[in-house]
């Protein structure tokens, strides 16, 4: 951390709004001594906070659980057409309401449905052991 940065113990966070034109975010929060605050990001700077967070919580979790990635109980999913191209959107929502879409193309969307409807067959039987054929 910079030595001349000010330090602010964030309690609670209290609001997060979205300009009209989707160009800013106001996230506002109160903190240790229940003063409120209020922090303006661009678009640019939330996309960037973001990934900031997900390492951030990544770390922490491992350094508390010795677990890396914090694993959500999945509530729902959706797929749909990305009208731009012939991929399609996948859409995971957690249910503690934390949602993620991935745009995947065709050939991986089709390896992934594979792989999930392969998950939960049952495992292929391990063939027996060779015999070893001694001739004396």
């Amino acid at each position: 951390m910079s030595d001349s940065a000010r330090a602010i113990a964030v309690q609670s966070l209290t609001h997060c709004d979205v300009c009209c034109s989707g160009r800013h975010v106001e996230i506002g929060f109160t903190d240790h001594r229940g003063t409120s605050g209020v922090l303006y990001l661009s678009h640019e700077s939330l996309s960037a906070l973001l990934l900031s967070l997900t390492a951030a919580v990544e770390e922490a979790n491992e350094r508390r659980t010795g677990t890396v990635q914090p694993v959500r109980a999945l509530a729902d999913w959706g797929l749909a057409a990305n009208g731009e191209d012939q991929s399609i959107i996948l859409t995971l929502r957690a249910t503690d309401g934390f949602d993620v879409s991935f745009s995947a193309d065709v050939p991986i969307a089709a390896s992934l449905g594979e792989a999930l409807k392969n998950a939960g067959a049952p495992a292929p039987a391990k063939p027996a052991p060779l015999a070893r054929l001694c001739l004396a």
